[in-house]
């Protein structure tokens, strides 16, 4: 038997789960807007030609820099090369401010960056990388050439608390 009681206790019912459901697609909606505004694609194709190395002491070498730092973004892809000569594929992580005893760095306008050497002396590859940058770089002072494509995405690095 339908009771007044009945209608109410099923119309509560209802009204509880739409508050609920609204309540989560709002949610989500705002957990979409702050990835956005966090995170950005990184895709394309490019040729590039060396210029010298900006880190100190590097004066003297090539580098074509693939993702370049910017600051708070830490990138993750893959990227596919060709180089007219010979180059090892380096990925950095900005660690300014840390203990880097025992790291190889580069020191580059007032930072410091820890390197990955991710492939050594190759003409042409495929790498997956996480990282502030990723670089080709020679240690001769003889320009090169770079075609490479790119897919990414910059993340902003939001600091643990």
């Amino acid at each position: 038997m339908v009771t007044r009681q009945n209608i109410m206790a099923i119309s509560m019912a209802a009204v509880v789960v739409m508050v609920l459901s609204v309540g989560v697609t709002l949610m989500a909606a705002q957990d979409a807007e702050a990835q956005a505004k966090n995170t950005r694609w990184v895709r394309g194709s490019w040729v590039q030609e060396s210029i010298a190395h900006n880190a100190e002491g590097h004066s003297a070498h090539q580098v074509v820099n693939l993702f370049s730092p910017q600051d708070g973004f830490v990138y993750n892809g893959k990227v596919t090369f060709t180089s007219t000569k010979g180059v090892d594929v380096i990925a950095y992580h900005d660690v300014t401010g840390q203990e880097t005893t025992g790291l190889g760095t580069w020191q580059v306008s007032g930072k410091t960056y820890a390197t990955t050497t991710l492939m050594k002396n190759v003409t042409a590859g495929t790498v997956d990388f996480v990282g502030s940058g990723l670089v080709t770089h020679a240690a001769s002072s003889d320009p090169y050439s770079v075609a490479f494509s790119a897919d990414g995405l910059a993340r902003r690095v939001i600091p643990s608390q």
